[in-house]
């Protein structure tokens, strides 16, 4: 057994009543923030919009609050909101609600703050916060309240609004695959764009092909429930997807493109794509290189708490593979469930697409869908519980659409780039013996031509192998992961699965090369004596080798066990993300990188002789 290491530096901290409390997370300090020691998959869920009581003329100028600067704003500027109050309190918060006229009662903010994030506000009674907003395609007004969130006083509304200096500006492109591996599909969002088109070319400025786009919107009677279709909707504006044809001709190379109305000629500024390798081709002098996380969220730069504990670090990860994509040597990204835990507050989707805009233009975007996607009463999905907020897989699923043949109710995929299969179970529907998506995954796993594709990645939410004491259950992580290893490892062993990688646990694990719970073979180390770094060498493994990646940036889950089961080799707690390259047939190269400054906390390095050689028969 290869000796363990647990990296403990950067835990979250549960924050007392009312109170925050600074932790360290790689090279920033975030406070982290639960509502009476209660943690939430949003913070929007402590807000009850029924209960709050205006108070606003009994207070005859006790409060005051202004918007300093910018009254007029373009997307992700940051707006200056100054306050004071003659007893600040603790439970005073700062709440921007978008559109400007809209009944407070029954919805919840776009974004809130906490008044004493302003350092000296609790002994001056003075404070001033910076907001960051993605364009909302409306104006945004600002609510003073105090007294906490479940039962809110509002004392003071500023009298100026903000509002975008373009209110139909295109915006948050995402590339994703259709399933046809000559056509992607460019998806973006606007408020009112009558003809949506697309330019692109093969030169900068120079947009020789033209491709008009569909428009689509989502409806409030499309999701399941509360809180999606009550406090928590929001109009999403307008869906435009339009298709870039003639990929194959084009891979490995880079497309240029902008995307806007031709009505008004209002076109974005120019992204670049790109184009990734064909199915069992690669790059010159490089591998096939992809990247992998999990549950991610939403994070920003500003004082708004409103993500702080479901996603304050996924910024970072986002600037950090932005980077990385920037560079031209990333393929894809496949994120494994948990996308922006919005959870029924449509708003964040906006805030989240625009996160991952410099992520998701400039290669393919894949997703599988988590527990807080898809997972509703009487639904389709496998569990049943409010994890979705009501979203019940819709949101994900338009917004960021699935390779054929997936669909809301069944989505599941795979798809290949360069060197490598890739396959996207869920977790969240049934996956036992004979199901559906069992006959589906089988069928695929048994059609991959290893000779074209030698490197098979699996990922699914919910995972196979996990050191976690949650257990009891249907959707305990013990009971899960007994589940998927009687149910689908059969097919990972049958059809030589090389990689599983998992998330929903929000903490980083190497697992052995393991079939039924039985280490198949260990890591062995090695320490590269001119770098001094320690590679975990898998030499031709007769087993998938597992990975659970859940540190996108949703806080932590410590509940690993020790001494550690035998197939579980390593665990630690920071956030990044897994950069994964198939160099050739036999040898692919695992990273896992830190989301602040690249440093690589875990390289792994899985070779095989011959991909098309079935693994031994065991029992």
């Amino acid at each position: 057994m290869v000796t363990s290491v647990v990296f403990l530096s950067s835990l979250f901290s549960f924050a007392l009543a009312g109170t925050l409390q600074h932790v360290k997370i790689g090279m920033h300090d975030f406070p982290a923030y639960t509502d009476r020691g209660v943690a939430t998959a949003n913070e929007f869920q402590f807000i009850y919009p029924e209960n709050i009581k205006d108070m606003r003329k009994m207070m005859d100028s006790a409060y005051q609050i202004a918007v300093a600067d910018p009254l007029v704003i373009n997307n992700d500027d940051m707006v200056t909101i100054n306050f004071q109050s003659a007893s600040p309190s603790t439970k005073d918060w700062i709440a921007a609600y978008s559109p400007a006229d809209v009944d407070i009662a029954t919805t919840v903010p776009v974004k809130y703050a906490w008044c004493d994030a302003s350092a000296d506000y609790l002994t001056t009674g003075k404070g001033q916060l910076l907001f960051n907003f993605t364009n909302l395609r409306s104006d945004i007004a600002f609510y003073y309240y105090t007294n906490g969130q479940s039962k809110p006083v509002l004392v003071e509304k500023a009298a100026q609004t903000v509002t975008f200096k373009n209110l139909n500006q295109p915006l948050r492109p995402r590339m994703v695959p259709t399933g046809d591996y000559d056509v992607f599909n460019l998806l973006w969002s606007s408020a009112s764009s009558v003809s949506p088109t697309m330019k692109w070319g093969t030169s900068s400025g120079k947009y020789t092909n033209v491709a008009t786009a569909t428009i689509s919107s989502i409806q409030r009677e499309e999701l399941c429930g509360a809180p999606a279709t009550t406090i928590g909707w929001r109009e999403t504006g307008l869906i435009h997807t339009a298709e870039v044809k003639g990929m194959l001709a084009l891979a490995n190379t880079r497309i240029y493109y902008i995307f806007g109305d031709a009505n008004t000629n209002d076109f974005s500024q120019e992204y670049v794509f790109q184009v990734p390798p064909a199915p069992g081709t690669q790059p010159d002098k490089r591998g096939t290189s992809v990247i992998l996380f999990d549950d991610f969220g939403r994070g920003s730069t500003d004082m708004a708490f409103t993500w702080y504990e479901y996603g304050r670090p996924a910024i970072y990860t986002a600037m950090s593979i932005g980077a990385e994509v920037a560079n031209g040597n990333i393929d894809a990204i496949y994120h494994g469930g948990d996308i922006s835990y919005a959870t029924g507050y449509l708003a964040v989707w906006d805030f989240y697409l625009d996160m991952l805009a410099p992520m998701a233009s400039g290669t393919l975007y894949l997703t599988t869908v988590g527990n807080h996607e898809s997972d509703w009463y009487n639904s389709a999905s496998l569990f049943n519980n409010s994890d979705s907020g009501g979203e019940c897989g819709v949101m994900t699923t338009r917004l960021l659409p699935m390779p054929a043949p997936a669909t809301t109710n069944q989505p599941w995929w795979s798809y290949d780039v360069g060197l490598i299969h890739m396959v996207g179970m869920s977790t969240e529907h049934d996956f036992s013996i004979g199901s559906t998506q069992y006959q589906w995954l089988e069928n695929d796993l048994k059609n991959v031509d290893r000779t074209k594709t030698p490197w098979i990645i699996f990922g699914g939410h919910r995972a196979m192998y996990l050191n976690s004491n949650y257990g009891g259950g249907v959707s305990s992580d013990i009971v899960v992961m007994n589940n998927l290893i009687a149910n689908i490892e059969p097919l990972l062993y049958k059809y030589r699965v090389n990689v599983g990688f998992y998330g929903h646990n929000h903490v980083v694990q190497r697992h052995s090369a393991v079939y039924n719970k039985t280490v198949v073979q260990a890591s062995r180390e090695y320490n590269d004596p001119v770098t001094g770094e320690t590679i975990h060498i898998q030499e031709d493994p007769q087993a998938t080798v597992h990975f659970v990646i859940g540190t996108g940036g949703a806080s932590f889950t410590v509940n690993y066990v020790t001494p550690y089961p035998e197939w579980n080799e390593m665990v630690f707690y920071q956030y990044g993300y897994a950069k994964v390259t198939a160099v050739n047939a036999t040898y692919l190269d695992w990273q896992w990188i830190l989301n602040t400054n690249n440093e690589v906390l875990d390289h792994v390095v899985i070779t095989q002789s011959d991909p098309t050689k079935p693994w031994p028969s065991r029992s």
